[in-house]
């Protein structure tokens, strides 16, 4: 079998609720990101209490851990195993070798990923979704049973993994930290003051020494699993493209979304500490726990709200909006990192830790909407965001056409709305 008479979904072929989805997730995605581009995530609780809009940075940070912190990333996982079930189904029908097309599509993704990570922003998921992409081809066969059992399995894991690392500490306790100048008070400066090379450099540690150590220590590769097979659950079942069939599934999963989701991520914004949570105290433990099980439970919540509420005329006119953004998302995503080092880093304004989350949130409001209004124009005259028609070239050895034609962006625009 051969991967040359596959081609690229086109515009009418494509589901805009997961455009919808996509490009709404992509708002809570980049104001989760914020504390961490801006550097406010690293500053010390003194240098936070400093702050002039400290009690409401307090107020707007325990709103966003409760409503938004984890929860979009979730839905991008979840819109990730959708979009391999999709392609799956595609190749099946078309009789091409689709593993060697998505092996070929995540090592694209990989190095995509890598570009970003070190250049922009460390903090970069892409390459997490190619590494567990690979893992995910292994799950093709799985029966709806077997998908849905790995899922409970895969959520329980960060809560089994940090009982043992806690049981290790209680019984050989980690020698306590030297007391002296913070290392993440030097990355700050350097952010805010260093050379472009000086923050290539730090950019490279962070994704080596911190970013995948801190995925180990979170449970992050489970919990991100978990969602890609939830994805791939809901592309199987095909309920992303009949909501009014599976109308009574959804609103069960609104229900139980909100009685486990709110409880959980209230008790993740009010009652445990970061510090406790990687100091391995008692109280840490409640962290993996309401995490692994509220956060999904409350990304599935926002899921399904969305997907009953596109189904009603007047609401699906409002949210088509956000699916231009969503359908070039990953063009977004980046652009989203571009935008913040230079607001944040010193070859930029250099405002790195000078930010709280109150004004945070206005940037980031402001940049979405930037990219609202570039993506609704772009889309009128391209198929694809740019990046996402270089990953689609070089996934299919072949430029792909580029700019829209006026009939395709017209039916683009108009499809699923009237």
């Amino acid at each position: 079998m051969t991967t040359t008479s596959i081609k690229p979904i086109l515009a009418k072929e494509r589901y805009k609720l997961l455009d919808v989805i996509r490009g709404i997730s992509l708002l809570g995605v980049l104001i989760g990101n914020m504390a961490t581009l801006s550097g406010y995530a690293f500053l010390s609780e003194v240098d936070k209490i400093a702050f002039t809009t400290y009690k409401t940075d307090h107020l707007v940070s325990t709103i966003q851990l409760a409503l938004v912190n984890g929860k979009f990333y979730s839905l991008f996982s979840m819109l990730f195993g959708i979009g391999f079930g999709l392609q799956l189904r595609r190749s099946l029908a078309t009789m091409t070798n689709f593993n060697a097309l998505f092996r070929r599509r995540l090592v694209i993704l990989l190095f995509l990923g890598l570009i970003h990570a070190i250049f922009l922003y460390p903090g970069d998921i892409l390459t997490l979704y190619a590494i567990l992409g690979f893992v995910l081809m292994l799950f093709r066969n799985g029966s709806d049973k077997f998908l849905l059992k790995s899922v409970l399995l895969l959520m329980l894991l960060p809560v089994i993994q940090y009982a043992i690392m806690w049981g290790i500490n209680i019984a050989s306790p980690a020698a306590p930290k030297p007391v002296g100048p913070r290392m993440l008070d030097q990355v700050l400066i350097t952010f805010r003051t260093g050379t472009y090379l000086e923050i290539l450099k730090i950019n490279a540690g962070g994704l080596i020494f911190g970013r995948y150590p801190d995925h180990f220590f979170t449970g992050r590769f489970f919990k991100v699993f978990a969602m890609f097979l939830i994805g791939f659950y809901v592309s199987k079942k095909g309920i992303h493209a009949d909501v009014l069939e599976y109308r009574s599934l959804l609103k069960k999963v609104l229900i139980w979304g909100a009685i486990i989701g709110i409880p959980c991520n209230l008790i993740l914004a009010t009652v445990v500490t970061a510090e406790d949570y990687k100091q391995l105290r008692l109280l840490g433990i409640i962290q993996p726990l309401a995490y692994s099980y509220g956060v999904p439970a409350l990304a599935l919540f926002y899921a399904a709200a969305l997907a009953l509420l596109y189904q009603k005329s007047h609401w699906r006119k409002l949210l088509s909006l956000f699916a231009p953004v969503g359908q070039m998302a990953l063009t977004n995503y980046l652009l989203q990192s571009f935008i913040c080092v230079f607001i944040f880093k010193s070859y930029g304004f250099a405002l790195e830790g000078q930010v709280g989350p109150t004004k945070l949130l206005l940037i980031a409001l402001a940049i979405y909407g930037a990219q609202l209004i570039l993506s609704v124009t772009w889309i009128k005259y391209f198929r694809f965001g740019p990046t996402e028609w270089l990953w689609r070239s070089l996934t299919y050895k072949n430029w792909q056409p580029f700019r829209q034609r006026t009939n395709e962006a017209t039916a683009s625009q108009h499809e699923h709305v009237s």
